[in-house]
Parts: structure tokens; sequence; C-alpha cells
């Protein structure tokens, strides 16, 4: 049987109100430094282990955090990976446990709400599609959520800079005197889609690129490759400007099947900073986005709306950086 208060203050000859504070580490309740050093010391001579329900119940608190996700990931998806991995480590620092939670087949928003709002998490890492039911649900709720990677209307979020990471690989494209431009991306609406599909027009505007020189393809899942053929049939040296890395590697795959060259036929450019060690003839093009900052500011947040900050939702905007390589 587990040792409890009562069993200490027996032992002690204490009364068991008093064990309990002690143990429990009650602020303002005052006793002698003596009696404390009594009850802890024989606390673990007798293997004593806090209860974390009760203490859950007396708190108000479990000092859980959650993270969702409605999108088909798993822990080898490299940004899932890293945004789980760096929320560990950043719930690490403030002896937090992280609760994962994720979409699942025919299960419907409100029974998912149901689950995120029983009372285990004190607050939620958000990662949805703005269409999703469920964000609905949780943005007029009480419990406290902040969204990552993907801003979502009337929620506190943590995004990295994906016009300005555009900006910057655009940019280079240019320099290095690429004229056609080809957007590949999934139609599907996630902020930093979005963000990086209108960054990629604006670029084209800017540098006043024919409207016969530019195009966005769109593809479904990891099906980057099956539009090898409509991007070499665009044109001469087109280069691809892939929404994130995941698109950038499959295309790379296909080019190596097909034997097209890179960059000689084409150029491919990716977004986030993930490396594909499994492609060692091609370092990529591509922005780092600082996703392990990106994970600690989120949290960050959500332990001030747990605390209960009222502050206006806003966005914090990470910085990114270009990453140079040889598939442009």
């Amino acid at each position: 049987m587990p040792v409890t208060a009562k069993d200490i203050a027996l032992e002690l000859q204490l009364s068991q109100p008093t064990v309990s504070r002690i143990l429990s580490g009650v602020p303002g309740h005052r006793v002698a430094e003596a009696t404390r050093a009594r009850v802890e010391d024989t606390a673990r001579r007798m293997g004593y282990q806090p209860n974390a329900v009760a203490r859950s119940l007396r708190q108000g608190r479990t000092h859980i955090v959650g993270l969702y996700t409605n999108h088909d990931y798993d822990a080898r998806n490299e940004f899932l990976g890293t945004i789980i991995g760096s929320l560990q480590r950043a719930c690490e620092q403030q002896d937090l446990d992280l609760l994962l939670h994720s979409a699942r087949f025919g299960r419907s928003a409100e029974t998912m709400f149901g689950k995120l709002r029983d009372g285990r998490i004190d607050g939620l890492i958000l990662h949805a599609n703005a269409d999703d039911p469920l964000v609905t649900l949780l943005g007029a709720s009480t419990l406290p959520v902040v969204t990552i990677a993907d801003s979502l209307p009337d929620l506190p979020s943590v995004t990295c800079d994906d016009a300005g990471g555009m900006h910057q690989i655009m940019t280079t494209l240019w320099e290095r005197g690429y004229r056609r431009f080809v957007f590949l991306g999934p139609d599907q609406p996630l902020t930093s889609v979005v963000r990086r599909r209108m960054a990629f027009e604006a670029e084209i505007a800017r540098h006043e690129v024919a409207a016969g020189d530019c195009t966005i393809l769109s593809i479904v899942g990891e099906e980057a490759g099956m539009r090898l053929s409509d991007i070499l049939a665009f044109g001469h040296k087109p280069a691809v400007v892939c929404w994130n890395d995941r698109t950038a590697y499959a295309l790379l795959r296909a080019c190596r099947a097909k034997q097209v060259r890179v960059p000689e036929d084409l150029a491919v450019t990716g977004f986030d900073g993930f490396p594909d060690d499994k492609i060692p003839a091609w370092k990529i093009l591509t922005v780092r986005c600082p996703w392990a900052d990106v994970a600690a500011a989120a949290l960050g947040v959500l332990i001030e709306r747990i605390g209960g900050s009222s502050a206006p939702a806003r966005e914090t905007c990470l910085p990114v950086s270009l990453v140079p390589g040889n598939t442009a």
C-alpha cells in the first residue's frame, strides 16, 4: 500500500493536517524547521510519494499541456517530430508534462473537444486548418490555446516569417539568373501554405515576371514527383519553389529517377530547414525555420494564458534564415 500523510503523522505523533501542509508545500504555513525536517526525512525513509491527482484537485492544475494536430502526421514526420521533441524539452524546463492528441478517422469535432476539455490538460498547443470545426469550439472555450506554425483567427500564435523566407529565396534565384518560376504546394487552407504562395506571387510582381513565365501547381500529399512532367513542359530551366522541404525532396527523387539534372535542367528550393541524408548528392537551397525556438515561445505564451493573462490574442513571428545549397 502506498504511504500516506496519515501514516507519517502516526509515525511522528503529529496531526495529519500539519504533515499534509508540510508535504504539499503550502505557502504561509508556519511550522518549526525541526518539525519540517523530521517530516521530510520520515517521508523519504518511508518511501512517500505525493498523490498527483489530489495535488491537482487542490491546485486546480494538472501541470500537463496538450499538443493537438489534425494533420495525418506521425512522430516520424520531420516537422511533427521536431515540434514534439522541442516541446518536450521546453516542458521539462518548466516542470510540465506533454500529452499528445491527434485527429482520428471518424471521430467528431465534439468528441475530440470533449477529450481536450476533460480536465487532463491545463492548456493546448494547436496545429490545425482554419476550417477544422474543432478550432471554432476551442476558440469559444475557456481552455487556454496557442497555435503553432500556422496562425488561426482570434487565437494567439507563434509562427515563422513565411513572407521573409520567400523573399530571400526569390531574391537568390533572381540574382542567379532564373526568370521562369513554378510554385509547388498543396491546395489547402494552412496559413503557412497560403502565406508562402502569396509571398511568391508578390515577388513575381516585384520582379515584373511575365504571366507566361510563372505558374502555380497543386499537389496532394507526397505526389510532388507526379508534377515533374508538367514542370518540364513549362519551359527551359524553370526554378521550382516548393512550399516545404518534404515536397522538394519528393521532386528531387523523381528527378533522379527520370535522370533530370538539377540544377542544369531545373532548380529546386525548399522551406523549413530539414535535411535529408538519403539524397547526399544534393544540398537543397532552403529556408531554415527555428522550430525549437517556436516551440519554446509557444509554450511560454501558453503558460501566460494558463496563469490568467488576458492580453489580446496576437501573433509572434520568428525570423528565418537562408540555407545555401547546390539545387539552384
